[in-house]
Parts: C-alpha cells; structure tokens; sequence
C-alpha cells in the first residue's frame, strides 16, 4: 500500500497568472501558449438507481435479468431473487433440493455462473451437531437457464469442497463440467492451491501459486478460467498476475498479462473477455490488450463494492448508497457540461465523497478531479507534488487545490488563492456569527481566509486531574515536569524508530510558527523531548525491557496509572467523546483537557492547547473565473442541515443539534463493551468552552518532516547528541522556511 507523503513547493508565481477556467467537456484550464491542464471527462457514465425494491445481495447478470439472494433469518437457507431490468420486476424462488428435507436437515446454498449464459446454485443439505460442528449428508448443484427453467440437477461428491462452504470467488466450475477449487493443502507451505477436477470429478493436478496464495477464480466469455495472484516488482510495485487452469490440456500456465491490484474479477460481454475493477474503475480485457471503460470519479462513483456486467455492455454496481445502472454518457452530453476543477495530491476520501454528492446534484456544473498522486511511484513517492508544482510555475492551475501537507504559508504569499471571506461576506444568505469564528481565525494568514475546512476535530492531550492539575495548554516543558509516579510512563511508547516517525510528524505543530516561518527545534523543552526519544529501544529490544501491558488491556493503562498521558494527540472528534474517553478509559475519574504539547514561546496563541485539525482544506484560484459556482459548493458543505452529519460540526446551530440528540441517547455504547450513557449538560458546557478556547490548527509539512526524521534517525544511530540533533534539525528548518518566504 502506497503510503501518502506531503511536499512543498518553492514558487516563483506572479498575480500576472492567466487561466481560463470553466471550459465545457474537456475542462481544461487553457493558457494563450496552449498548455492545458491534463483533465478530461473520459470514461464518464450515467447513473441511475436499479434494484430498489430489492433486499437481496446482486450477484450477476443473465440476459437482462440479475440474480441476487439471501439469507433467511433462523433458517439459515438462502432465498433467490430474479430481477428483471426491463420491468422492474423480481421473482422469488428457492433451491427445489430444499423441498423434501428430512427432519433436522438444512441447506447451504451458493450461485455459480457459467459462460454459456446459464447458471447453477450449489447446495449443501446438512445437520448441524452443536458446537458449530455440522454432518454433511449430500452435495448437488442445480442448474438454470436465462429463463429461471430448471435444466437438470447433478450429484456432488461430498469430497469436492472438502469441509467447507461452497465459496464462488474460491471455485469455479467451466462450461464442460470441469471444477476448480481454491483450498489450503497440509501437504504444501502455500496457505491456498488450486484443486483441479475432471468432469467425474477425478482430482488430475494442483495449481501452485508463485507467491503466497491465490487470490480470485473467474472464466472469461469463452470459459476460459484463470486463478488471480499477487505480484510485486523490484521497487516494491503490487500488482496481479494470472495462471490459465486448462481442463483439456491438464495444465495451469502463467499469462502474460500484468494487472492493476484488482477487487474483483467478472465474466466479459460486448466483446471483452473479461472485467476487473479497481480503486479508479473497470477495465476490459481482450486478448493481451486493456482499456479503461469506467472512471470511478467521472462517474460520480466511490468505494464501488459489487460490480456486475450487463449482456448490452452495460454494469449494475454497488456504493455505499445503494445500486445504480451505469450507462455511457454521449460526447454530446459531455461537451454540453460546465466544469470546475479542482487540484490535489492524493485526493481525500471525504472530499470526494462530497465532489460526488456535489455532482449528482446535475446542476450543469461538475467537479473534475485532477489527483497527481497518480505520478507517485516507490522510487520518487513525491513526483506528484513535482509535477503540480511544474503545472503551478507554468500558471496551469486548477479553480479549486488543496495544499494540504505542503508549506501553505509559501504559496499564499505569492497572491494564488482568493479570500474566502470575501464570498462569505458578499453573500446575503450567508451569516459568519453562525459559526466558530475561531476556527475560521485558526487557518487566516495575514487576516484573510485562504484555505477552508467543513469539518474538524481537535486534537488534545488528557491526563488525570490528580497528576496534571486543572490547568489547560501545558506546554511541552511543562508536560515534562510533571513527576511520574512508580511504574508510570508518560506517553505510550512503541519501538524508537517508529516514534521518531509520529513525533516527528506531530511536533511540527506548536514548534513551527505560521506567521512568522520561525521555529524553534533548539528550545531546552525539544531537546528534552529528544532526550525522551533517544533514551526508547529499538524494534529489536523494545519488548524486551519496555513496559509491554499497553496492548494487554489497552483501556486499563491510565485507570490503573501506567500511563500520564493520553497520547499527544488524542482527538475530540464527536460531543460525546469527552464522555466516552472520561468513563471508558479513565473510569470517571477528574481528567485535565492538558492541550496539545506545544514549546513555549511569546509569540505563539496556544489558546487552551487545542488544535483544530480538518480533514482536507480548499483554497480558491484567484485568477478563476468560477468564484460563484465554486462558493455555492462550499456554502453546501457549511449548511447546517449538512454539517448535521459530520463529526464535529463549525457551524454552531449543527453542533447544537448534536449536542441534543447525545444528551438523550441513553443507550449510546462506546467500542460494543460499555454503556457510557446520555451526555450531561455540564459536560456539553465543557465542549463549548474547549471549542471556544482553540487558537491554533496543525501544522504538518512533508520537507520539514524529512528533515526533523533524517536528523532523528542520525540520533538513535549514536551519530550525535540530542543537543546537537535539535541544533541541526533547527539549522535546517530554518534554511529551509526561510526559503519558502
């Protein structure tokens, strides 16, 4: 898994940027030199809701009917569903294998879908022993046609699946009667091999896989059936590879094709032999050449759960909201579009999830994501941030970016990003007074709103009123000072070399200065902190002489004092966290908001020690010609009514609701283990107060953080001290910001 990394950029911008946004179907942001944005809306479908009425799981298409199930309560049986595309219509049935049981028995049963466009459902009549032992007394599969007419019933040998489940991503059976199965093999070292039977169902050869296990079985259009396995490059690249299982031949032999990491495979229809989806859409496949058919994102589309190939060439797919019919959008459609464009280094799931509900508005105007995560490979994971900074300098920039992770402050200076005030302020419908002003106040620079935030949290530190006190905003030293009592850590600890990671990370906040580019890494207080991090084991000797309790019981190590702090960036994401925290883990013992542990320094407002931290930022290209359209997106996702729905709302009339509805659930459990009860009105006060008390929001930027962690490193390698670790991370730094400025 690719992990996300921040950079800066170092830009030499001028006001005198042209762009021409808004442009219809490529939306594209065009210079008079013709350099254009690379965006498009290619792979766009339409979506529209199917199988509402339906309670049952889709499982895949025939003609133009779609076959889904479930399972009964109680029964444990599966209930079938054949839904109709064309009239909306749904027929129910079950397995006639299930008629005539005898007494006690039950039957397990699952869909297979074979290439000739029939299908089967393979059951399993059994009689369960107690204690989760079950009595296998016969296998069978049935088989159906297009039509829901009953073709034939054939017998299963009770030793084909072994004593499991029919699994259908785990076997397969092709059009001649040939079955493969996926199951582990006591006899090997591979976890899952591929058991390959004849049409008597005479065991003739396994398949073993060249990595680990084998991940899929599905056949192509021609039934063709292959296995799915994981690959890795050289540079540490994750990819799929296949094995074709042929059943006339006897053989599996590896294909050449090479696969993005795939979450499912599917039969082809239209032509390609066969389907596979990933994070960014489907692809087809024939023959050794493949084609991008749908974009996710263009689609209005994410966390895609079920994909299912129609015979038209069409797909029914899943999301979290519920199913939809995709089909293709004309080019005519698409250049009658108005586009805004937004710019980011890999894109934030909740930003793209309200891009998504943003765009199935159909007001006329879509959001077109370019993510230039996409350039990030293992040997350069930064080259996206590279690459939008070269579009950036040559004045290719999008209406919407968000600068998250990279030195904001830098980029703001050069006058790229219009003032959010300004549309807040020129919007008759719109009223500041409704929300935190503070938290708009946190992310100002230089008086105006460059970047905005809908939703946040606030990161903190908590201790027991009895060790910290009733004072808020300790600072770093001040957290330091505190005694430990006998056996008492101060901080949850894990291996050195990961700490320095997360410190290194976190730390950044409340030791760099967002107005004046000034840090301050060479404070006695830092360099205690060093000393703190210095004096961990690594990896290889931390559990051996580290307190290692903490995973034992994890909520029981500050009920039970061993450990100060709760973390040094614990987060209130919800009104009822406080509450959840204070009887969860500290047993409704006096706690101490103690605040995040920034240095002390004169200059810096630490406030009550809070920090507001959102998800994502969105700053607006001043040069865009878009401002209108892209507040009435932004001015959606502050709405009370949506604000209702997010964690800890800004907007106050939101946060109020929440408040209300936590003060009377009664029931609310934290973790599935406890009850923590309604929230009482003192401890809503005691929100209010802390939202109120912020003054400051993190601070993380991805050059600083290799700087603080190349130094770091160099310390718990014995290359040097604390003191002079902290004079050279200080020393860098400060290069470095003064750089940026």
């Amino acid at each position: 898994m690719k992990k996300t990394k921040f950079t800066a950029f170092i830009l030499a911008l001028t006001m005198g940027i042209s762009a021409c946004t808004g442009c219809s179907g490529i939306g594209g942001i065009q210079k008079e030199d013709g350099a254009t944005l690379e965006i498009s809306m290619d792979n766009s479908w339409h979506i529209e809701p199917t199988l509402q009425s339906v309670t049952h799981d889709p499982h895949f298409a025939a003609g133009t009917h779609v076959l889904c199930s479930k399972v009964l309560p109680n029964t444990g049986e599966s209930e079938y569903c054949w839904y109709d595309l064309e009239t909306q219509t749904k027929t129910r049935f079950k397995p006639q294998c299930g008629e005539n049981l005898e007494p006690l028995e039950r039957v397990h049963s699952a869909p297979i879908e074979f290439s000739d466009g029939t299908f089967g459902i393979v059951c399993m009549i059994y009689q369960g022993l107690g204690g989760g032992e079950i009595e296998v007394h016969r296998r069978c599969i049935e088989v159906y046609d297009a039509d829901l007419n009953l073709l034939e019933t054939r017998e299963l040998p009770l030793e084909l699946f072994g004593d499991d489940y029919f699994r259908p991503r785990e076997t397969f059976a092709d059009k001649d009667g040939n079955w493969y199965v996926m199951r582990a093999d006591e006899s090997t070292n591979y976890e899952q091999l591929i058991h390959c039977y004849n049409s008597d169902f005479q065991l003739y050869g396994r398949a073993e896989p060249p990595s680990d296990m084998f991940n899929y079985l599905f056949a192509t259009a021609d039934g063709t059936v292959y296995a799915s396995y994981n690959h890795f490059d050289n540079v540490g690249g994750a990819y799929e590879k296949l094995y074709k299982l042929d059943a006339v031949n006897h053989s599996a032999e590896p294909s050449s094709l090479t696969l993005e990491s795939a979450h499912g495979y599917m039969m082809g229809t239209n032509g390609y032999d066969f389907y596979y989806q990933t994070q960014y859409g489907i692809f087809g496949v024939k023959g050794e050449e493949t084609t991008q058919l749908v974009n996710w994102i263009n689609s209005d589309l994410m966390s895609v759960y079920t994909c299912i190939p129609v015979d038209d060439g069409t797909f029914i797919v899943s999301d979290n909201s519920g199913y939809w019919h995709l089909t293709p959008r004309t080019q005519e459609e698409i250049d009658s579009i108005q586009t805004i464009t937004l710019a980011a280094v890999d894109l934030h799931t909740w930003l793209l999830g309200d891009i998504m509900n943003y765009n199935r508005e159909e007001t006329g105007y879509r959001i077109l994501v370019k993510d230039y995560g996409e350039y990030d490979t293992p040997d350069e994971p930064h080259k996206g941030y590279e690459i939008m900074k070269e579009d950036m300098m040559n004045g290719i920039i999008a209406d919407m970016i968000c600068a998250d992770g990279q030195n904001f402050e830098s980029l703001a200076s050069k006058g790229l990003f219009a003032d959010w005030y300004e549309l807040m302020d020129a919007d008759p419908e719109f009223n500041r007074e409704d929300y935190f002003q503070n938290f708009f106040e946190a992310y100002e620079y230089k008086d105006k709103l460059l970047r905005l935030g809908v939703n946040c949290e606030i990161m903190t530190s908590i201790a027991k009123t009895e060790y910290a006190g009733e004072t808020q905003a300790l600072s770093l030293g001040e957290q330091l000072d505190i005694p430990l009592q006998e056996g008492m850590d101060r901080w949850i600890y894990s291996p050195a070399e990961y700490l320095a990671e997360t410190w290194m990370r976190n730390f950044q906040t409340g030791t760099i200065n967002r107005e004046t580019a000034e840090c301050y890494f060479d404070s006695p207080d830092f360099v205690r902190l060093l000393e703190e991090l210095n004096r961990i084991p690594g990896e290889d000797d931390f559990y051996l002489t580290m307190n290692d309790n903490y995973g034992v019981n994890y909520k029981t190590n500050w009920t039970e004092d061993r450990v100060l702090f709760m973390s040094n960036d614990i987060s209130i994401t919800d009104p009822i966290a406080i509450r959840t925290i204070r009887r969860y883990y500290f047993g409704d013992a006096d706690i101490t908001l103690t605040g995040f542990p920034m240095v002390q320094a004169e200059n810096m407002d630490r406030g009550n020690g809070g920090v507001f931290n959102t998800a994502y930022t969105v700053s607006i290209n001043a040069q865009s010609t878009e401002k209108e359209k892209i507040w009435d997106f932004m001015k959606y996702l502050l709405s009370e009514e949506y604000q209702k729905d997010m964690s800890l709302p800004v907007h106050r009339g939101a946060l109020e609701f929440q408040i209300e509805q936590a003060e009377h659930n009664v029931t609310f459990m934290a973790f599935g283990e406890m009850f923590v009860g309604a929230l009482e009105p003192w401890e809503s006060d005691i929100l209010r107060d802390y939202i109120e008390g912020v003054r400051t929001c993190s601070y993380y930027d991805y050059r600083v953080h290799d700087i603080l962690l190349e130094e770091a490193e160099k310390m718990l390698a014995g290359d040097q001290t604390p003191q002079e670790c902290a004079e050279m991370m200080q020393s860098r730094v400060s290069i470095y910001l003064s750089e940026q400025s």
